[in-house]
């Protein structure tokens, strides 16, 4: 295909017309239609532009064929996501289902407490092999394939994120009115001592565990889609590398930070109330990590735009 056909194919994919295409870059209508029509050819600054606007490479967008491109999935990035969220969702849900497992046993089949330790320990060491070897498998992934094509169409993606409100606000939702339940059985559970309540509270941790590995898979499926991310995210060049690093200490240390606090909370509230078999302050100490989790998505949201913005 050559350039121009090239162009007006990326042009109508994204839903654009040569009108629009031509304020973005700052030229008029009839210098679109003459590179569409290959009567003229853009400088190269705005050959850089419409491969960053168009999430392409030089070469496809000048000589290769950029249809061929777009719906061919070469290197298998589609079915790579597609694991690795998979993968990922489970690990986090299942280290959460250890716990409610092992607090249900103890409510409901008055195991002792080393077993329950012993249930939630397995359940950890399986939830971490599986993120370790996922973690390993996409970063060797992203090292392979640094740059990538914009390879779903926007009717794919306008699917997606018609769906996407949903898969994260029923979860949320889901979350909250185990919240409220357990609130309002908290009393009952106390009054019948510690395996009503361990039992109250793995039914809400099976609650939990499903909402968040749905929020996590809902999450990565829908950044799956944003090939402008993975692009800039994998950016081999030196300022790009050296803005990562800085993002990934900053929320090294929050997550310190929130282990710091979850500990605290633990060990604080049991030598406060002079009780070292309360577990109040673990059972709630968990909440440290969701929100060290946001402050880490809204660090690295805050430097990418600031990046943009140089």
């Amino acid at each position: 295909m050559s350039f121009g056909e090239n162009l007006q194919f990326y042009r109508a994919r994204e839903g654009l017309t040569q009108e629009e295409l031509a304020e973005r870059l700052e030229v008029s209508r009839q210098s679109v239609s003459k590179w569409e029509s290959n009567t003229s050819f853009p400088e190269m600054e705005k050959l850089m532009t419409l491969c960053s606007l168009f999430q392409t490479d030089l070469d496809t967008l000048v000589r290769g064929d950029a249809q061929a491109a777009c719906q061919e999935d070469a290197v298998g990035y589609d079915r790579h996501m597609n694991a690795f969220s998979n993968a990922v969702a489970a690990g986090v849900g299942l280290i959460l289902l250890g716990v409610a497992a092992a607090l249900s046993l103890y409510g409901l089949a008055g195991i002792p407490d080393t077993w329950c330790g012993a249930v939630i320990l397995s359940a950890i060491a399986v939830a971490v092999a599986i993120l370790v070897v996922a973690f390993i498998n996409h970063d060797h992934f992203a090292q392979q394939h640094p740059t990538l094509p914009q390879i779903y169409t926007p009717a794919q993606r306008e699917v997606y994120a018609r769906r996407f409100p949903y898969l994260i606000a029923l979860p949320i939702a889901a979350i909250i009115i185990g919240v409220v339940w357990l609130m309002l059985l908290s009393s009952w559970a106390e009054a019948g001592g510690d395996r009503r309540e361990a039992a109250l509270v793995s039914v809400f941790l099976l609650d939990l565990a499903l909402s968040v590995s749905v929020l996590v898979w809902a999450g990565m499926r829908m950044e799956k889609y944003e090939i402008e991310n993975w692009n800039r995210e994998h950016d081999p060049r030196p300022q790009a590398k050296a803005r990562r690093k800085k993002i990934d200490r900053i929320c090294g240390a929050i997550m310190l930070v929130a282990t710091i606090l979850f500990l605290a909370v633990g060990f604080g509230w049991m030598a406060l109330v002079n009780d070292y078999k309360n577990y109040l302050g673990w059972r709630w100490g968990w909440i440290v990590y969701p929100i060290a989790g946001v402050l880490c998505a809204l660090v690295s949201h805050l430097m990418d735009n600031g990046d943009e913005e140089e």
